[in-house]
């Protein structure tokens, strides 16, 4: 069943480092059971770009958590879709937490000005939200920001390819690659030059020859059978892969990799 827009998931995710070569293959396995998501539907190739703007404290705190694995750690980001998406454009505020083998994401919206407007305009940016759970993650979106003291520190970006399951309540198949990032320090989402960023080489650094994160997304009591076989057909190992922990990974302990935007990691 699609879906295009949410406000609160609670699911397991499982991802696993692949070759990108494989992709004929498991679009071929998933065509009974799942559809291309609208965005990937609306694609030539598939593949769409999506932008986070990660925030972390000024002292890594979120960083921390998912280096040593905290159970019930989080982490906030700002996403947007497209290679060089407006900075006024709309962006989505989301709360991703891990609870043991769960991962439940909130998310709220807001849908032109930019994200500084939850900080700069609160009231106004709140009045114009969907309301309901939309607004309430909006609020708890800046409650913690603020009792944090958060602030921009990491742009990752990646192309991705997403299915839904057709016959389950949730279910979600995703491809990612071309992941890579770079230090910011403010709200610029845009992406004028690709070399300003650095490719996050975990998957290759894990697995050597992946290109590529497999993630199986589903509800904790509806794991289908289709997802089982999957990994049994691709013979495939489980990863811990974080797209926000590799580019701080990168940034703090790889200084041949920092990008020269003006300040230290």
């Amino acid at each position: 069943m699609a879906q295009d827009g949410f406000t609160r998931l609670e699911r397991f995710e499982l991802k696993y480092p692949i070759r990108l070569e494989w992709l004929g293959a498991i679009s071929a396995f998933l065509g009974p059971w799942c559809e291309l998501d609208p965005y990937s539907a609306r694609s030539p190739d598939g593949f769409y770009w999506i932008t986070n703007n990660y925030l972390d404290t000024p002292r890594d705190t979120f960083f921390r958590w998912t280096f040593d694995k905290r159970d019930g750690r989080f982490d906030m980001r700002i996403r947007t879709y497209g290679q060089s998406p407006s900075n006024d454009g709309p962006c989505h505020f989301e709360v991703k937490e891990k609870r043991r083998d769960t991962v439940i994401k909130t998310r709220g919206t807001i849908r032109d000005g930019g994200p500084q407007r939850l900080w700069n305009d609160t009231l106004s940016a709140l009045a114009e939200s969907k309301g309901g759970a939309d607004r309430a993650n909006l609020e708890h979106f800046l409650h913690l920001a603020l009792d944090y003291n958060v602030h921009p520190r990491y742009l990752t970006q990646y192309k991705r390819m997403a299915w839904f399951g057709r016959f389950e309540d949730y279910t979600r198949v995703t491809i990612d690659t071309n992941m890579r990032w770079r230090e910011e320090r403010s709200f610029d989402h845009e992406v004028p030059d690709p070399r300003v960023m650095r490719p996050s080489d975990l998957p290759e650094f894990t697995s050597p020859g992946s290109d590529a994160i497999l993630e199986l997304k589903c509800e904790r009591e509806q794991v289908p059978w289709w997802m089982l076989d999957l990994i049994r057909f691709l013979q495939i190992r489980l990863s811990g892969y974080s797209k926000f922990g590799s580019a701080a990974f990168l940034c703090q302990h790889r200084p041949q990799v920092r990008v020269a935007r003006g300040m230290a990691c």
